[in-house]
C-alpha cells in the first residue's frame, strides 16, 4: 500500500472516501479548506498518459504524409484550442463533424447544440424481440429571449471525459455548458442572458420548492447563523410538470422565479430586469419524482469542470487476484469556489458540494455496494441499461484481470492434441499462407492468420514450419509497412492525425470507412498481432518493421497525451469501458460498435506488441484496457438472457446485440441479420484473449436458450443452419469452452472463414476450450 502523490492533472477530490482500499486525503490547513492536491494512497498509475510516450515519437514518419480532401469543419469548434491531432471517434464526435446537428447522448439524456440554443431531451426506450430503440423527444430549448443573442457556439475543450461548448453572439451574451456521461443534471453557466425555456409539451404547473435543511446536509443545524448563510448560498429549485407525464426540476442560481408564457414556454417573471449571470440546470424526475426531487436537491448546484481517469498499477490482491483500479476524478465548481487548487475537507462538506453521478450496469458489478446510493435515483437508463447513482467526486472500481493470457492459451496442450495440431498445421502451411486482399481489413486478417500459424508452430516445436512462416509473415508485411509497394498504401493523414488508406482517403466508403477513421482499430489489431508475434520469436527480423507498427499502434491506441501526430486512444471511452468504431461519420444514434471480437483482438494486440517490446508499464496499461472492453463486451453484448431484458427490455429475446449505438441496441449486423453473423462477429478471431469473451454460462444457455422450444434463437440453431461455412465454424469452437467433443466433432467438416484455420481452431479447443480431465 505504497502512498503515491497523483499529480494536479490526473484528478482532485473535494471529500474523504475509502473504496477498494483507495484512500483520498490531505493535510490539513483551515476549517473547511485544503490546500494541497489530494493524495490517492496505494494509487500508482499504470501509465501516465500526459508523460511522453513510451514508444519513438521523435522517429520520422513511415508513412508518405497527405493532406484529407474532409476538412474539419472549423465554424463548429475553437481551432485555437483544438488542433491537430483531432479527436476522430469521441461519444460528442456528432458535435463537430458534418453541420455539427445530430444529437450526442450524455446519459441520461439526449441532447442538441444548436447555433442559438441548446436542447435536452428525455429518452424514452422501446423494445421488440430484435431491437431496443430510443426516441428522440426535444423536451426543453434553452435559449435567450432576444434574437441575435446567440449565433455561434463552438466546441471549445474536452477531457477524458467529456466536453464543452460555449455560445456567443452580437451582444455580451454567453452561455456555456460542460456535457459528461451519467449525471443527472444539465448545466449551462449563463453571462449576461434573458433565458427563455421552450418545450414541444404543453406544460402544467410550475412550483417553486422550499429548501429545507435535510435538503442541504448541513452539518451544525444548531448554528443558526452558520445555517441561514448555508442556505442563502443554495439555488433556488422549481418543479414543472408536462402534459405527456414528466416532471422536471429547473435549479438556478442566483435565483430566478420562473413564470409561464404561452402553454409551453418559461420566462423570468416580471421584476427580473437585469440580464441573468449565473447557472441553470435541468433534471428529469424519473419514475419517482417525489422521491427523486428530494435526492436531486440535496446536490443541486454542483458539476464537473474537467474529468480524468487514472488507470492504476495492477496488484496480485489477496482473496480477488489480479486487478488494477480505475478512477474517475471529476474537479467541481464547488472546490474552493472554483479555484481546484483548493479542495473540501470532509469534516465540513455538505452533500450540496458533491458531485452526483450516474453508472453504468457493469460499473454496479464492480464497485463495491456501499458505494451506490440509497436512497437512489429511480427511472433514469441508456442504451446500457438502468443507470445507478452515486455521491462524490471520485468514482473508483477494481477491474479484473484473472483472465488474461499472453501468447498462449490457458491449458497446456495434450500429446494427443499436440500431434493432432502438428498434422493439420502442416497442411495449412502448404495451403493457407498466400493472402492477397488490396484492403488494410481483409489483408489484416490473412495476415493475423499467418501469425497465429507461426505462434502454434513455435508452441508445438516445428522449427521447419516456423521458418517458413516467419518468412512469408515478413514477405507479406514488408510491402505494406517497408517498401509501402501495396496496390493501397497506407499514408499519414496531416489533416487529423491518422494513418489511413489511399482507397478509403478519396473515397469515405472505401475500406469500411477507413479514410474516415471507420474501424481503425479493428482493422491495425490484426497487423499488430502479426507484428507482436514476430518480435517475440524473432526480433532481428522484426526491426524494419518496428517503427512502421509503432505508429500504427499510436494511431488507434496511442498511450500517450503529449504525442503531435496521433490522438490519445482513438477508440476508447473509458466511462462505457469499450470502444467506439463510427469514425467522422454523423449519426442521430450516435457512436456505434458492432465487432467486440475485434475490438478485443485490438488491444490484445497492443498488448502483446509492448510485451514483447519489453515496455512493462504500456503492456499492464493495455492489458487494463483489453479487460475493461471484454467486461462491457460481455454485459452489453454477450448479455444473460436476463441481463438483455434489464438492460434492452423484457421483449428482447437475444442472448447477443450484433451493433451496440449510444441510443439502441439491434439483433443484426451492418451485413445481414443472420443469427450466425450476429454471434460470430462478437468472438473472431479466436485468439487466447477471445477466452475473455466466452464465459462457459454465458455459451451454456446461447447455445440453447432454456425457455425457448428447438433452442430458437440460439447459437445451435444458427451454426446448423451455416451450412458449414466459416460462421458455423465459430460458433461450435465457442461451444468447445462446455461441450468439447461435440466442437472437435463439427469444426473439421467447416470450411474456415478467410482469416482463421483448421489448425487455429483445433488450438484453440486445446488450450482454451473445455479443459480435458
Amino acid at each position: 500500500d505504497r502512498p503515491v502523490i497523483v499529480e494536479e492533472e490526473e484528478g482532485h477530490a473535494n471529500f474523504m472516501h475509502r473504496e477498494n482500499n483507495i484512500t483520498i486525503r490531505s493535510a490539513t490547513v483551515a476549517p473547511g479548506y485544503q490546500y494541497t492536491v489530494p493524495v490517492l494512497k496505494g494509487v500508482v498509475s499504470a501509465l501516465d498518459p500526459n508523460k511522453q510516450s513510451p514508444l519513438n515519437t521523435d522517429a520520422p514518419l513511415a508513412f508518405t504524409s497527405v493532406t484529407s480532401p474532409y476538412k474539419p469543419n472549423t465554424k463548429l469548434f475553437d481551432a485555437s484550442a483544438i488542433r491537430t491531432p483531432l479527436p476522430t471517434n469521441k461519444w460528442w464526435q456528432n458535435l463537430i463533424i458534418e453541420q455539427g446537428v445530430d444529437p450526442i447522448h450524455p446519459y441520461p439524456y439526449v441532447v442538441k447544440c444548436l447555433g442559438n440554443a441548446s436542447t435536452v431531451g428525455f429518452p424514452k426506450f422501446q423494445a421488440t424481440a430484435t431491437a431496443m430503440t430510443s426516441n428522440m423527444a426535444v423536451d426543453w430549448q434553452i435559449g435567450d429571449a432576444n434574437a441575435g443573442a446567440l449565433t455561434q457556439r463552438l466546441v471549445t475543450a474536452y477531457d477524458a471525459l467529456g466536453v464543452q461548448v460555449v455560445w456567443t453572439g452580437s451582444s455580451n451574451a454567453k452561455m456555456a455548458a460542460r456535457f459528461y456521461k451519467g449525471l443527472p443534471f444539465v448545466t449551462y453557466e449563463m453571462t449576461a442572458m434573458a433565458p427563455v425555456l421552450s418545450t414541444i409539451h404543453a406544460i402544467l404547473k410550475v412550483e417553486q420548492l422550499a429548501l429545507t435543511v435535510n435538503s442541504y446536509g448541513a452539518n451544525a443545524p444548531g448554528n443558526a447563523t452558520k445555517l441561514a448563510q448555508q442556505m442563502a448560498d443554495r439555488p433556488s429549485l422549481t418543479q414543472v410538470t408536462l402534459n405527456d407525464g414528466s416532471q422536471w426540476l429547473l435549479v438556478t442560481k442566483p435565483t430566478i422565479q420562473w413564470k409561464q408564457a404561452g402553454s409551453s414556454q418559461l420566462v423570468p417573471q416580471e421584476g427580473m430586469t437585469a440580464p441573468f449571470t449565473g447557472i441553470l440546470q435541468l433534471a428529469h424526475l424519473g419514475d419517482s419524482p417525489g422521491a427523486n426531487a428530494g435526492v436531486l436537491q440535496a446536490y443541486a448546484g454542483t458539476y464537473p469542470t474537467e474529468g480524468s481517469v487514472t488507470y492504476a498499477k495492477i496488484l496480485d490482491k489477496q482473496g480477488t487476484g489480479r486487478s488494477a483500479d480505475v478512477v474517475y476524478v471529476y474537479k467541481t465548481n464547488t472546490d474552493g469556489g472554483g479555484d481546484t487548487s483548493q479542495v473540501y475537507a470532509a469534516s465540513s462538506v455538505p452533500a450540496a458540494m458533491q458531485l452526483l453521478t450516474l453508472v453504468l450496469p457493469h460499473h454496479v458489478t464492480l464497485l463495491p455496494s456501499a458505494s451506490i446510493l440509497s436512497p437512489g435515483l429511480a427511472g433514469y437508463r441508456c442504451a446500457k441499461g438502468p443507470l445507478a447513482a452515486v455521491a462524490g467526486n471520485i468514482i473508483a472500481y477494481s477491474q479484473p484481470l484473472d483472465g488474461t493470457q499472453a501468447f498462449e492459451g490457458v491449458h497446456a496442450m495434450s500429446a494427443a492434441d499436440k500431434q493432432a495440431i502438428q498434422q493439420q498445421l502442416r497442411k495449412d502451411v502448404a495451403a493457407s499462407v498466400n493472402v492477397t486482399a488490396p484492403d488494410p481489413y481483409f489483408f489484416g486478417k490473412g495476415v493475423a492468420r499467418v501469425a497465429r500459424l507461426y505462434q502454434i508452430a513455435q508452441e508445438v516445436g516445428d522449427a521447419a514450419a516456423g521458418a517458413a512462416l516467419r518468412d512469408r509473415l515478413l514477405a507479406l508485411l514488408r510491402p505494406w509497412l517497408v517498401a509501402r509497394a501495396n496496390s493501397d498504401p497506407l499514408v499519414y493523414d496531416a489533416t487529423w492525425g491518422g494513418v489511413v488508406s489511399t482507397a478509403g482517403l478519396g473515397d469515405a466508403s472505401a475500406d469500411f470507412g477507413q479514410g474516415r477513421y471507420n474501424d481503425h482499430h479493428f482493422h491495425y489489431g490484426y497487423f499488430l498481432y502479426a507484428g507482436a508475434v514476430l518480435a517475440r520469436h524473432d526480433i532481428a527480423a522484426f526491426a524494419p518493421l518496428r517503427e512502421p507498427l509503432s505508429q500504427l499502434l499510436r494511431d488507434y491506441a496511442n498511450p500517450s497525451q503529449a504525442d503531435a501526430q496521433f490522438p490519445f486512444m482513438r477508440h476508447f471511452d473509458a466511462y462505457d469501458g469499450h470502444s467506439w468504431a463510427a469514425g467522422l461519420f454523423s449519426f442521430a444514434d450516435g457512436r456505434n460498435q458492432e465487432s467486440t471480437g475485434e475490438a478485443v483482438n485490438a488491444y490484445y494486440g497492443a498488448y502483446l506488441f509492448a510485451l514483447a517490446l519489453g515496455l512493462q508499464d504500456t503492456a499492464d496499461f493495455y492489458e487494463i484496457v483489453l479487460n475493461m472492453e471484454a467486461t462491457a463486451a460481455r454485459r452489453y453484448w454477450h448479455p444473460t438472457l436476463a441481463q438483455a431484458r434489464e438492460q434492452f427490455g423484457a421483449p428482447f429475446a437475444h442472448n447477443a446485440v450484433g451493433i451496440l449505438w449510444a441510443s439502441k441496441a439491434d439483433f443484426a449486423t451492418f451485413f445481414g441479420a443472420s443469427p450466425e453473423f450476429i454471434y460470430g462477429i462478437q468472438m473472431l478471431p479466436f485468439t487466447p484473449a477471445t477466452r475473455l469473451l466466452l464465459q462457459p454460462d454465458w455459451v451454456k444457455e446461447a447455445w440453447c436458450p432454456p425457455d425457448s422450444s428447438a433452442c430458437a434463437g440460439g447459437m445451435k440453431p444458427a451454426a446448423e443452419g451455416a451450412a458449414s461455412n466459416g460462421w458455423a465454424q465459430f460458433l461450435y469452437t465457442a461451444l468447445s469452452v462446455v461441450d468439447r467433443a461435440t466442437a472437435l466433432a463439427k469444426v473439421s467438416a467447416c470450411t474456415p472463414d478467410d482469416g482463421n484455420t483448421l489448425t487455429n481452431v483445433l488450438h484453440w479447443i486445446a488450450t482454451s476450450g473445455q479443459q480435458v480431465s
